[in-house]
């Protein structure tokens, strides 16, 4: 099971909210799953949404799926130490189909453009099957500029 997590890459937001509301929506999502078997698959940044994920995700022994654009490798607040890195193409959002195939779950916590394409992109993959079990959105107010 890959359960992709997208959000504010940027930590300009409510983050104790954002990890509580991640924490609250993982344990629903994997009640019934053996944890060796989920790949938590985020944006692969040491920053916002994906940060979050990736450190709630080691602290139950979830495996961290670092999944973006060559871009992340130059990034200011760096690369979050996964498990596997999967890098596709060069700049931010050329890897947004790759992730949206690559993954079975999307949990979606606020975020911009990108992320809005990705859930669309989610959402034409998936039609035809119950996307109450599939995708999981929530808006989380951008505190920055």
């Amino acid at each position: 099971m890959k359960i992709g997590i997208v959000g504010f890459s940027s930590p300009h937001f409510d983050q104790e909210k954002a990890k509580d509301i991640l924490k609250t929506k993982l344990q629903e999502v994997i009640v019934d799953i053996n944890k060796k078997e989920i790949e938590i698959v985020s944006g692969y940044t040491n920053s916002g949404i994906p940060k979050i994920a990736y450190n709630i995700a080691d602290s139950i022994g979830l495996k961290t799926v670092g999944f973006s654009a060559k871009k992340a490798l130059t990034v200011s607040c760096g690369l979050y130490p996964v498990k596997k890195e999967i890098i596709y193409w060069k700049n931010f959002g050329d890897e947004s189909q790759a992730f949206v195939d690559y993954i079975d779950i999307l949990i979606r916590i606020g975020g911009g453009s990108q992320i809005r394409k990705e859930v669309e992109l989610f959402r034409a993959k998936n039609e035809g099957n119950n996307l109450n079990e599939l995708l999981f959105e929530e808006e989380i107010e951008w505190l920055g500029k």
